[in-house]
Protein backbone atom coordinates (compact mmCIF):
# COMPACT_ATOMS: atom_id res chain seq x y z
CA UNK A 1 0.00 0.00 0.00
CA UNK A 2 2.50 2.33 0.61
CA UNK A 3 4.40 2.03 -2.00
CA UNK A 4 1.73 2.09 -4.18
CA UNK A 5 1.20 5.47 -3.12
CA UNK A 6 5.00 6.37 -3.52
CA UNK A 7 4.08 5.26 -7.17
CA UNK A 8 1.21 7.64 -7.55
CA UNK A 9 2.75 10.95 -5.51
CA UNK A 10 5.68 10.02 -8.22
CA UNK A 11 3.52 10.12 -11.08
CA UNK A 12 1.42 13.33 -9.97
CA UNK A 13 4.31 15.69 -8.75
CA UNK A 14 6.70 14.61 -11.51
CA UNK A 15 3.16 15.75 -13.92
CA UNK A 16 2.87 18.65 -11.67
CA UNK A 17 6.53 20.13 -11.78
CA UNK A 18 6.46 19.41 -16.01
CA UNK A 19 3.15 21.62 -16.48
CA UNK A 20 4.92 23.95 -14.10
CA UNK A 21 8.46 24.26 -16.26
CA UNK A 22 5.75 24.43 -19.47
CA UNK A 23 3.83 27.12 -17.87
CA UNK A 24 7.29 29.33 -17.13
CA UNK A 25 8.90 28.78 -20.33
CA UNK A 26 5.84 29.20 -22.72
CA UNK A 27 5.45 32.54 -25.08
CA UNK A 28 2.44 34.88 -23.31
CA UNK A 29 0.67 36.99 -25.81
CA UNK A 30 0.21 40.42 -24.26
CA UNK A 31 -1.49 43.87 -26.13
CA UNK A 32 1.54 45.83 -27.47
CA UNK A 33 2.53 49.34 -25.49
CA UNK A 34 1.85 52.84 -26.64
CA UNK A 35 5.13 53.03 -28.10
CA UNK A 36 8.51 51.72 -28.55
CA UNK A 37 9.89 54.37 -25.86
CA UNK A 38 9.23 55.10 -22.79
CA UNK A 39 9.65 58.35 -21.01
CA UNK A 40 11.53 58.54 -18.86
CA UNK A 41 13.19 55.82 -16.21
CA UNK A 42 14.68 55.52 -12.88
CA UNK A 43 18.77 54.95 -13.56
CA UNK A 44 20.78 53.77 -10.58
CA UNK A 45 24.39 52.48 -12.14
CA UNK A 46 25.73 50.09 -9.67
CA UNK A 47 26.44 46.84 -11.53
CA UNK A 48 26.15 43.05 -9.44
CA UNK A 49 29.24 43.31 -6.81
CA UNK A 50 28.67 47.62 -6.00
CA UNK A 51 26.56 49.38 -3.91
CA UNK A 52 25.71 52.65 -2.85
CA UNK A 53 26.49 51.63 1.37
CA UNK A 54 30.31 51.51 -0.24
CA UNK A 55 31.47 55.26 0.90
CA UNK A 56 34.92 54.49 -1.01
CA UNK A 57 32.94 53.51 -4.67
CA UNK A 58 33.37 55.69 -7.49
CA UNK A 59 31.08 54.95 -10.63
CA UNK A 60 33.47 55.66 -13.69
CA UNK A 61 32.25 58.00 -16.63
CA UNK A 62 32.66 54.98 -18.96
CA UNK A 63 30.62 52.78 -17.14
CA UNK A 64 27.66 55.47 -16.79
CA UNK A 65 28.19 56.04 -20.72
CA UNK A 66 27.76 51.99 -21.04
CA UNK A 67 24.70 52.16 -19.17
CA UNK A 68 22.78 55.43 -20.76
CA UNK A 69 24.30 53.92 -24.43
CA UNK A 70 21.53 50.76 -23.61
CA UNK A 71 18.62 53.14 -22.04
CA UNK A 72 19.12 55.12 -25.07
CA UNK A 73 17.32 52.28 -27.22
CA UNK A 74 14.38 52.39 -24.46
CA UNK A 75 14.27 56.51 -23.61
CA UNK A 76 15.42 59.66 -23.82
CA UNK A 77 15.21 60.64 -20.02
CA UNK A 78 16.82 58.59 -16.53
CA UNK A 79 16.13 60.45 -13.16
CA UNK A 80 19.06 60.22 -10.63
CA UNK A 81 18.61 60.36 -6.74
CA UNK A 82 21.96 61.88 -5.73
CA UNK A 83 25.48 63.67 -6.78
CA UNK A 84 28.06 60.87 -5.55
CA UNK A 85 29.95 58.08 -6.17
CA UNK A 86 30.31 59.30 -9.51
CA UNK A 87 26.54 60.06 -10.15
CA UNK A 88 26.85 64.38 -10.65
CA UNK A 89 28.76 63.47 -14.14
CA UNK A 90 24.98 61.77 -15.51
CA UNK A 91 23.99 65.23 -17.07
CA UNK A 92 27.11 65.53 -18.61
CA UNK A 93 27.14 62.19 -20.62
CA UNK A 94 23.70 62.68 -21.02
CA UNK A 95 24.28 65.90 -22.90
CA UNK A 96 26.77 64.31 -24.98
CA UNK A 97 24.50 61.37 -26.06
CA UNK A 98 21.07 63.59 -26.47
CA UNK A 99 19.49 62.36 -23.36
CA UNK A 100 17.78 64.49 -20.65
CA UNK A 101 17.95 64.09 -17.13
CA UNK A 102 15.62 64.53 -13.98
CA UNK A 103 18.71 65.30 -11.82
CA UNK A 104 18.43 64.40 -7.95
CA UNK A 105 19.86 65.07 -4.37
CA UNK A 106 19.78 63.06 -2.06
CA UNK A 107 18.74 64.44 1.43
CA UNK A 108 19.25 62.94 4.90
CA UNK A 109 19.27 63.70 8.28
CA UNK A 110 22.81 65.25 8.02
CA UNK A 111 23.10 69.10 6.63
CA UNK A 112 26.52 68.53 6.03
CA UNK A 113 25.80 65.68 3.54
CA UNK A 114 23.08 67.34 2.81
CA UNK A 115 24.91 70.48 1.65
CA UNK A 116 27.61 68.53 -0.27
CA UNK A 117 24.45 67.31 -2.31
CA UNK A 118 22.94 70.59 -2.98
CA UNK A 119 26.66 71.96 -4.51
CA UNK A 120 27.74 69.39 -6.33
CA UNK A 121 23.96 69.33 -7.98
CA UNK A 122 23.95 73.19 -8.30
CA UNK A 123 27.44 72.77 -10.21
CA UNK A 124 26.59 70.08 -12.28
CA UNK A 125 23.12 71.75 -13.76
CA UNK A 126 25.30 74.94 -13.95
CA UNK A 127 27.56 73.52 -16.54
CA UNK A 128 25.03 71.54 -18.32
CA UNK A 129 21.89 73.04 -18.23
CA UNK A 130 20.83 71.80 -21.78
CA UNK A 131 20.26 68.27 -20.29
CA UNK A 132 18.08 69.32 -17.24
CA UNK A 133 14.93 68.10 -17.46
CA UNK A 134 14.23 69.01 -13.45
CA UNK A 135 15.83 68.86 -10.46
CA UNK A 136 14.65 66.91 -7.34
CA UNK A 137 15.86 67.93 -4.04
CA UNK A 138 15.49 64.56 -1.92
CA UNK A 139 13.65 61.41 -2.28
CA UNK A 140 10.92 60.06 -0.06
CA UNK A 141 12.62 62.35 3.07
CA UNK A 142 9.16 62.42 4.42
CA UNK A 143 8.06 58.87 4.26
CA UNK A 144 11.73 58.10 5.90
CA UNK A 145 10.77 60.77 8.87
CA UNK A 146 14.42 62.16 7.90
CA UNK A 147 13.69 66.57 7.58
CA UNK A 148 10.68 68.68 7.76
CA UNK A 149 8.56 70.29 4.78
CA UNK A 150 10.45 73.51 6.03
CA UNK A 151 13.61 71.79 6.00
CA UNK A 152 12.88 70.80 2.80
CA UNK A 153 11.66 74.04 1.68
CA UNK A 154 15.44 75.50 2.87
CA UNK A 155 17.25 73.06 0.71
CA UNK A 156 15.06 74.13 -2.26
CA UNK A 157 15.57 77.38 -1.81
CA UNK A 158 19.02 77.09 -1.74
CA UNK A 159 19.34 75.37 -4.56
CA UNK A 160 17.41 77.44 -6.25
CA UNK A 161 19.63 80.65 -5.28
CA UNK A 162 22.62 78.51 -6.69
CA UNK A 163 21.44 78.12 -10.30
CA UNK A 164 22.76 80.38 -13.06
CA UNK A 165 19.26 80.29 -14.76
CA UNK A 166 16.58 78.88 -13.72
CA UNK A 167 15.21 75.32 -13.28
CA UNK A 168 12.58 73.69 -12.55
CA UNK A 169 12.39 72.02 -9.69
CA UNK A 170 10.29 69.23 -7.26
CA UNK A 171 10.41 67.25 -4.25
CA UNK A 172 9.69 63.32 -5.11
CA UNK A 173 7.18 61.47 -2.34
CA UNK A 174 5.06 58.76 -1.76
CA UNK A 175 1.62 60.60 -2.95
CA UNK A 176 0.05 60.41 0.21
CA UNK A 177 2.34 62.44 2.19
CA UNK A 178 2.29 65.48 -0.57
CA UNK A 179 -1.58 65.31 0.82
CA UNK A 180 0.01 65.10 4.64
CA UNK A 181 2.19 68.64 3.76
CA UNK A 182 0.32 70.20 1.01
CA UNK A 183 2.59 73.34 2.11
CA UNK A 184 5.06 72.07 0.13
CA UNK A 185 3.66 72.78 -2.84
CA UNK A 186 4.08 76.58 -2.77
CA UNK A 187 8.20 76.12 -3.02
CA UNK A 188 8.21 73.41 -5.86
CA UNK A 189 7.40 74.29 -10.15
CA UNK A 190 5.84 71.06 -10.25
CA UNK A 191 4.66 67.80 -8.06
CA UNK A 192 6.33 64.58 -8.21
CA UNK A 193 4.47 61.86 -6.68
CA UNK A 194 5.22 58.11 -6.16
CA UNK A 195 3.09 55.39 -7.38
CA UNK A 196 4.09 51.84 -6.42
CA UNK A 197 0.71 48.96 -6.28
CA UNK A 198 2.85 46.67 -5.18
CA UNK A 199 4.75 48.73 -1.64
CA UNK A 200 1.32 50.32 -0.56
CA UNK A 201 -0.41 49.24 2.63
CA UNK A 202 -2.58 47.91 0.96
CA UNK A 203 -1.39 46.18 -2.13
CA UNK A 204 -3.71 46.40 -5.27
CA UNK A 205 -3.59 42.94 -7.56
CA UNK A 206 -1.69 43.80 -11.34
CA UNK A 207 -6.06 43.25 -12.55
CA UNK A 208 -6.48 46.70 -10.71
CA UNK A 209 -3.29 48.23 -10.52
CA UNK A 210 -3.39 51.11 -13.44
CA UNK A 211 -6.68 52.19 -12.42
CA UNK A 212 -5.65 52.47 -9.33
CA UNK A 213 -2.36 54.49 -10.13
CA UNK A 214 -4.96 56.32 -12.59
CA UNK A 215 -7.63 57.49 -9.97
CA UNK A 216 -4.28 58.27 -7.49
CA UNK A 217 -2.91 60.72 -9.76
CA UNK A 218 -6.14 62.52 -10.83
CA UNK A 219 -6.47 62.99 -7.14
CA UNK A 220 -3.44 64.76 -7.11
CA UNK A 221 -3.99 66.72 -10.14
CA UNK A 222 -7.52 68.37 -8.72
CA UNK A 223 -5.81 68.69 -5.69
CA UNK A 224 -2.76 70.79 -6.74
CA UNK A 225 -4.45 72.11 -9.91
CA UNK A 226 -2.04 75.08 -10.32
CA UNK A 227 1.13 72.63 -10.87
CA UNK A 228 2.10 70.17 -13.22
CA UNK A 229 2.22 66.26 -11.55
CA UNK A 230 5.02 64.35 -12.43
CA UNK A 231 4.87 60.46 -11.78
CA UNK A 232 8.14 59.96 -10.60
CA UNK A 233 8.30 56.39 -9.67
CA UNK A 234 5.72 54.09 -11.16
CA UNK A 235 6.29 50.43 -11.98
CA UNK A 236 6.34 46.21 -10.85
CA UNK A 237 8.63 43.81 -9.68
CA UNK A 238 9.30 40.98 -11.59
CA UNK A 239 10.83 38.54 -8.47
CA UNK A 240 9.79 37.76 -5.17
CA UNK A 241 6.79 36.79 -2.83
CA UNK A 242 3.66 38.04 -3.13
CA UNK A 243 1.68 40.57 -1.07
CA UNK A 244 -1.60 39.65 -0.83
CA UNK A 245 -3.16 39.74 -4.55
CA UNK A 246 -0.08 41.78 -6.10
CA UNK A 247 2.04 39.17 -7.44
CA UNK A 248 5.80 39.85 -9.08
CA UNK A 249 6.54 38.62 -11.77
CA UNK A 250 7.92 39.05 -15.57
CA UNK A 251 4.73 38.71 -16.99
CA UNK A 252 2.50 40.83 -14.87
CA UNK A 253 5.57 43.33 -14.70
CA UNK A 254 5.20 43.89 -18.85
CA UNK A 255 1.66 43.70 -18.42
CA UNK A 256 1.89 46.84 -16.48
CA UNK A 257 4.22 48.76 -17.89
CA UNK A 258 2.14 48.30 -21.38
CA UNK A 259 -0.81 49.11 -19.82
CA UNK A 260 0.29 51.87 -17.81
CA UNK A 261 1.79 53.44 -21.18
CA UNK A 262 -1.44 53.51 -22.84
CA UNK A 263 -2.94 54.77 -19.90
CA UNK A 264 -0.46 57.31 -19.33
CA UNK A 265 -0.59 58.40 -22.97
CA UNK A 266 -4.63 58.62 -23.21
CA UNK A 267 -4.74 61.41 -19.63
CA UNK A 268 -1.18 62.95 -20.92
CA UNK A 269 0.30 62.33 -17.99
CA UNK A 270 4.21 62.64 -17.62
CA UNK A 271 5.52 60.02 -16.02
CA UNK A 272 9.47 58.15 -14.61
CA UNK A 273 9.32 54.29 -14.62
CA UNK A 274 11.37 52.56 -11.98
CA UNK A 275 13.75 51.32 -12.72
CA UNK A 276 16.37 50.92 -15.66
CA UNK A 277 18.57 48.38 -14.15
CA UNK A 278 17.79 45.21 -11.58
CA UNK A 279 19.71 46.27 -8.28
CA UNK A 280 20.57 43.60 -6.06
CA UNK A 281 21.74 45.77 -3.21
CA UNK A 282 18.28 46.36 -2.75
CA UNK A 283 17.45 43.16 -1.85
CA UNK A 284 19.55 44.07 1.76
CA UNK A 285 16.73 46.60 2.29
CA UNK A 286 13.61 45.02 0.96
CA UNK A 287 13.86 41.11 0.04
CA UNK A 288 13.91 39.57 -3.34
CA UNK A 289 11.61 42.29 -4.83
CA UNK A 290 13.77 45.20 -4.28
CA UNK A 291 16.09 43.97 -6.54
CA UNK A 292 13.75 43.26 -9.39
CA UNK A 293 12.37 45.84 -10.77
CA UNK A 294 14.05 47.08 -13.91
CA UNK A 295 13.94 46.94 -17.63
CA UNK A 296 17.48 45.04 -17.36
CA UNK A 297 19.03 42.78 -15.61
CA UNK A 298 22.01 42.82 -14.09
CA UNK A 299 24.09 42.13 -16.70
CA UNK A 300 22.27 44.83 -19.03
CA UNK A 301 19.96 41.70 -21.14
CA UNK A 302 16.26 42.97 -21.57
CA UNK A 303 13.50 41.89 -19.44
CA UNK A 304 10.81 43.99 -20.40
CA UNK A 305 9.75 45.15 -23.75
CA UNK A 306 6.93 47.38 -25.06
CA UNK A 307 6.01 44.65 -27.91
CA UNK A 308 5.65 41.28 -28.46
CA UNK A 309 4.91 37.71 -26.31
CA UNK A 310 6.21 37.47 -22.85
CA UNK A 311 8.32 34.61 -21.69
CA UNK A 312 8.14 34.14 -17.71
CA UNK A 313 11.72 32.23 -17.61
CA UNK A 314 13.57 32.77 -20.75
CA UNK A 315 15.47 30.29 -19.71
CA UNK A 316 13.44 27.38 -18.46
CA UNK A 317 14.91 24.83 -20.97
CA UNK A 318 18.14 24.75 -19.00
CA UNK A 319 16.49 24.76 -15.56
CA UNK A 320 14.99 21.58 -17.16
CA UNK A 321 17.35 19.78 -18.66
CA UNK A 322 19.43 20.23 -14.99
CA UNK A 323 16.50 18.64 -13.42
CA UNK A 324 16.35 15.68 -16.05
CA UNK A 325 20.42 15.13 -15.41
CA UNK A 326 19.87 15.64 -11.72
CA UNK A 327 16.61 13.18 -12.22
CA UNK A 328 17.98 10.31 -13.91
CA UNK A 329 20.99 9.78 -11.36
CA UNK A 330 19.31 7.60 -8.87
CA UNK A 331 18.06 4.97 -11.40
CA UNK A 332 21.41 5.38 -13.42
CA UNK A 333 22.98 4.22 -9.97
CA UNK A 334 20.70 1.37 -9.40
CA UNK A 335 21.14 0.00 -13.23
CA UNK A 336 25.32 0.34 -12.31
CA UNK A 337 24.90 -1.91 -10.31
CA UNK A 338 22.37 -3.80 -11.87
CA UNK A 339 19.74 -3.47 -9.14
CA UNK A 340 17.26 -5.90 -9.60
CA UNK A 341 14.06 -3.70 -9.83
CA UNK A 342 10.32 -4.00 -10.45
CA UNK A 343 8.11 -1.42 -12.06
CA UNK A 344 7.17 0.54 -9.04
CA UNK A 345 10.35 0.95 -8.33
CA UNK A 346 11.57 1.95 -11.70
CA UNK A 347 8.44 4.60 -11.37
CA UNK A 348 9.50 5.89 -8.37
CA UNK A 349 13.13 6.13 -9.18
CA UNK A 350 12.56 8.00 -12.40
CA UNK A 351 9.34 10.09 -12.21
CA UNK A 352 10.32 10.71 -8.43
CA UNK A 353 13.83 11.35 -9.36
CA UNK A 354 12.29 14.21 -11.87
CA UNK A 355 10.04 15.78 -9.13
CA UNK A 356 12.61 15.88 -6.49
CA UNK A 357 15.52 17.10 -8.92
CA UNK A 358 12.80 19.87 -9.85
CA UNK A 359 12.53 21.13 -6.41
CA UNK A 360 16.48 20.90 -6.00
CA UNK A 361 16.64 22.99 -9.03
CA UNK A 362 14.46 25.79 -7.62
CA UNK A 363 15.43 25.84 -4.79
CA UNK A 364 18.93 26.83 -6.15
CA UNK A 365 17.31 29.61 -8.46
CA UNK A 366 15.15 30.57 -5.47
CA UNK A 367 18.76 30.69 -3.44
CA UNK A 368 20.29 32.86 -6.83
CA UNK A 369 17.44 34.92 -6.78
CA UNK A 370 17.02 35.98 -2.87
CA UNK A 371 19.95 35.53 -0.95
CA UNK A 372 21.79 38.74 0.37
CA UNK A 373 24.72 38.53 2.76
CA UNK A 374 27.17 35.84 3.28
CA UNK A 375 24.98 34.49 5.93
CA UNK A 376 22.05 33.71 3.79
CA UNK A 377 23.97 32.32 1.20
CA UNK A 378 25.65 29.90 3.19
CA UNK A 379 22.43 28.98 5.21
CA UNK A 380 21.29 28.43 1.82
CA UNK A 381 23.79 26.48 0.44
CA UNK A 382 23.82 24.36 3.41
CA UNK A 383 20.40 23.75 3.03
CA UNK A 384 20.70 22.70 -0.20
CA UNK A 385 23.16 20.24 0.55
CA UNK A 386 21.20 19.19 3.37
CA UNK A 387 17.98 18.86 0.69
CA UNK A 388 19.76 16.99 -1.96
CA UNK A 389 20.60 14.44 0.26
CA UNK A 390 17.58 13.80 2.15
CA UNK A 391 16.29 13.81 -1.95
CA UNK A 392 18.57 10.39 -2.30
CA UNK A 393 17.56 8.92 1.02
CA UNK A 394 13.91 8.87 0.70
CA UNK A 395 14.08 8.09 -3.30
CA UNK A 396 15.78 4.80 -2.43
CA UNK A 397 13.86 3.98 0.67
CA UNK A 398 10.41 4.86 -0.82
CA UNK A 399 11.51 2.44 -3.86
CA UNK A 400 12.87 0.28 -1.41
CA UNK A 401 16.50 -0.17 -2.75
CA UNK A 402 17.17 0.54 1.12
CA UNK A 403 15.43 -0.62 4.22
CA UNK A 404 13.67 2.31 6.39
CA UNK A 405 16.06 2.03 8.96
CA UNK A 406 18.98 2.25 7.25
CA UNK A 407 20.53 5.46 5.73
CA UNK A 408 24.28 6.26 5.45
CA UNK A 409 24.97 3.18 6.43
CA UNK A 410 26.82 3.65 9.31
CA UNK A 411 29.45 5.94 6.92
CA UNK A 412 28.95 8.94 8.49
CA UNK A 413 28.34 8.30 12.33
CA UNK A 414 25.65 8.28 14.48
CA UNK A 415 25.86 12.56 14.66
CA UNK A 416 25.76 12.72 11.07
CA UNK A 417 22.09 14.33 10.01
CA UNK A 418 21.54 11.43 7.64
CA UNK A 419 22.09 8.67 9.85
CA UNK A 420 18.76 8.33 10.27
CA UNK A 421 15.05 9.33 8.78
CA UNK A 422 13.94 10.52 12.52
CA UNK A 423 17.17 13.00 12.76
CA UNK A 424 16.66 14.17 8.94
CA UNK A 425 13.04 14.57 9.85
CA UNK A 426 13.73 16.87 13.09
CA UNK A 427 15.62 18.62 10.71
CA UNK A 428 13.50 19.69 8.24
CA UNK A 429 10.33 20.25 10.69
CA UNK A 430 13.04 22.53 13.12
CA UNK A 431 13.55 24.75 9.45
CA UNK A 432 10.10 24.99 8.53
CA UNK A 433 9.62 26.18 12.23
CA UNK A 434 12.13 29.07 12.38
CA UNK A 435 11.02 30.19 8.55
CA UNK A 436 7.41 30.38 9.88
CA UNK A 437 8.25 32.24 12.61
CA UNK A 438 10.38 34.58 10.60
CA UNK A 439 7.34 35.25 8.24
CA UNK A 440 4.94 35.24 11.38
CA UNK A 441 6.91 37.96 12.89
CA UNK A 442 8.87 39.42 10.06
CA UNK A 443 7.26 39.03 7.00
CA UNK A 444 7.69 42.21 5.04
CA UNK A 445 10.76 41.42 2.82
CA UNK A 446 10.73 37.68 3.36
CA UNK A 447 10.18 35.07 0.42
CA UNK A 448 8.19 31.61 1.09
CA UNK A 449 10.62 29.04 0.92
CA UNK A 450 8.53 26.53 -0.31
CA UNK A 451 11.06 24.83 -2.99
CA UNK A 452 12.77 24.55 0.19
CA UNK A 453 10.73 22.29 1.96
CA UNK A 454 8.59 20.58 -0.48
CA UNK A 455 10.77 17.36 -0.80
CA UNK A 456 10.54 16.76 3.20
CA UNK A 457 7.13 17.29 3.39
CA UNK A 458 6.38 15.01 0.29
CA UNK A 459 8.88 12.31 1.81
CA UNK A 460 8.02 11.88 4.72
CA UNK A 461 3.91 12.17 4.25
CA UNK A 462 4.83 8.83 2.52
CA UNK A 463 7.15 7.13 5.23
CA UNK A 464 5.51 6.08 8.21
CA UNK A 465 8.28 6.56 11.16
CA UNK A 466 8.38 5.29 14.37
CA UNK A 467 6.26 7.72 17.03
CA UNK A 468 8.00 10.84 17.20
CA UNK A 469 9.44 11.67 20.77
CA UNK A 470 7.33 14.37 22.69
CA UNK A 471 9.61 17.33 21.96
CA UNK A 472 9.57 16.50 17.79
CA UNK A 473 6.16 16.91 18.11
CA UNK A 474 6.23 19.90 20.36
CA UNK A 475 8.82 21.66 17.49
CA UNK A 476 6.42 20.39 14.59
CA UNK A 477 3.04 21.81 16.50
CA UNK A 478 4.90 25.29 17.04
CA UNK A 479 5.67 25.48 13.08
CA UNK A 480 2.29 24.45 12.19
CA UNK A 481 1.07 27.29 14.25
CA UNK A 482 2.87 29.31 12.41
CA UNK A 483 2.30 28.36 9.35
CA UNK A 484 -1.29 29.19 10.30
CA UNK A 485 -0.99 31.89 11.65
CA UNK A 486 1.11 33.72 8.50
CA UNK A 487 -1.87 32.05 6.12
CA UNK A 488 -4.34 33.90 8.04
CA UNK A 489 -2.53 36.90 8.27
CA UNK A 490 -1.51 37.38 4.37
CA UNK A 491 -5.12 37.02 3.85
CA UNK A 492 -6.73 34.60 1.26
CA UNK A 493 -5.45 36.18 -1.80
CA UNK A 494 -2.07 35.46 -1.01
CA UNK A 495 -1.04 31.88 -2.76
CA UNK A 496 2.46 32.04 -1.92
CA UNK A 497 1.37 31.86 2.13
CA UNK A 498 -1.32 29.43 1.17
CA UNK A 499 1.40 27.20 -0.44
CA UNK A 500 3.46 27.53 2.13
CA UNK A 501 0.96 27.16 4.55
CA UNK A 502 -0.22 23.74 2.63
CA UNK A 503 3.82 22.20 2.53
CA UNK A 504 4.17 22.81 6.48
CA UNK A 505 1.13 21.53 7.96
CA UNK A 506 1.92 18.27 5.64
CA UNK A 507 5.22 18.16 6.87
CA UNK A 508 4.18 18.87 10.40
CA UNK A 509 1.15 16.59 10.03
CA UNK A 510 3.90 13.79 9.21
CA UNK A 511 5.04 14.30 12.75
CA UNK A 512 2.52 15.02 14.83
CA UNK A 513 -1.14 13.37 13.34
CA UNK A 514 0.60 10.36 11.46
CA UNK A 515 0.60 6.82 13.55
CA UNK A 516 3.58 4.45 12.85
CA UNK A 517 3.09 1.96 10.14
CA UNK A 518 5.58 -0.36 11.46
CA UNK A 519 4.41 -3.06 8.73
CA UNK A 520 6.74 -0.89 6.22
CA UNK A 521 10.28 -1.67 6.23
CA UNK A 522 11.29 -1.80 2.35
CA UNK A 523 14.10 -4.48 1.90
CA UNK A 524 16.86 -3.98 -0.35
CA UNK A 525 16.01 -5.21 -4.11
Amino acid sequence: MARSAAVIASVVCALAAALFFFDKGREQALPDGAADKVACVSYAPYDRDQSPFDANLTISPAQIERDLTVLSGLTRCVRTYATGQGLDKVPEIAARLGMTVYAGAWIGRKDADNQIEINRLIAAANAHPQAIKGLIVGNEVLLRGEQTAAGLTAYIAQLRAGLNQPQPITYADVWEFWLKSPELADAVDFITIHLLPYWEDDPTPIDGAIAHVMAAWGQMRDRFADKPILIGEVGWPSEGRRREGAEPSRLNQTRFIREFMTAAEAAKASYNLIEAFDQPWKRLLEGTVGGAWGFFDTDRVQKVRTRGPVVEWPHTAGWVAAALLIGLLPLGVALIRRKAMTLSTLLILDLGGFAMASALVLQVRHMLTSSRGIEEWAVNGVWLVFSAGLAWVLLHTLSGLRPLNRTCDGLCGRFCPFSSLERMRLLAVAGMAVSSLGLLFDSRYRDFPVSMFVIPAVGFALIRLPAAPREHKAVAALGLASAIGVSMHEGMLNTHAWAWAVTACILAGSVVFRRPDADFRASPR
